[in-house]
């Protein structure tokens, strides 16, 4: 995500009958003086799915819609420019933290590339970090986040 800034997460419980309608997340959030662009948005689950039922945050992917509902302490991070909506819950409690991330890299077609290119650097520098390829691997990822990095 290259994270240029992080919004304090907001804290969200959600009790049987309750649940959040599909949208895309605002794409400038913060109060004046503290706006922010919303790349990334992360959802943080705070309970263990077997307290509650239902309550699957629902993204819309281009292969179809991914329901979403995780272990307690884990987080799933995604485009904030993709729909999503949070189920109905049927029983229990589904609490969770939310927050936005504003890139260094504005383009997500670009932030991708840059991800994939990162995990390639990273594993050709596992292998040899001194080989030539990790090397060359590593100048273009840092060039690139040169050429599309925003500060």
């Amino acid at each position: 995500a290259l994270p240029h800034r992080v919004a304090v997460p907001f804290y969200a419980r959600y009790r049987p009958g309750m649940a959040y309608g599909e949208h895309v997340d605002d794409p400038v959030m913060g109060p004046p003086g503290g706006r922010y662009r919303s790349d990334v948005s992360i959802t943080v689950f705070l309970n263990a799915p077997e307290e509650y039922d239902g309550g699957e945050l629902v993204i819309e992917t281009t292969y179809g819609p991914r329901a979403v509902k995780l272990p307690a302490g884990h987080a799933v991070l995604y485009p904030s420019s993709s729909r999503h909506r949070v189920a109905e819950v049927t029983r229990g409690e589904r609490l969770v933290a939310v927050t936005w991330v504003q890139s260094l890299v504005r383009d997500p077609a670009r932030r991708e590339v840059l991800f994939e290119l990162d995990r390639a650097r990273r594993a050709l520098i596992e292998a040899d970090p001194a080989a030539e390829p990790a090397r060359r691997v590593q100048a273009a990822y840092a060039n690139l986040v040169r050429m599309w990095a925003e500060v």
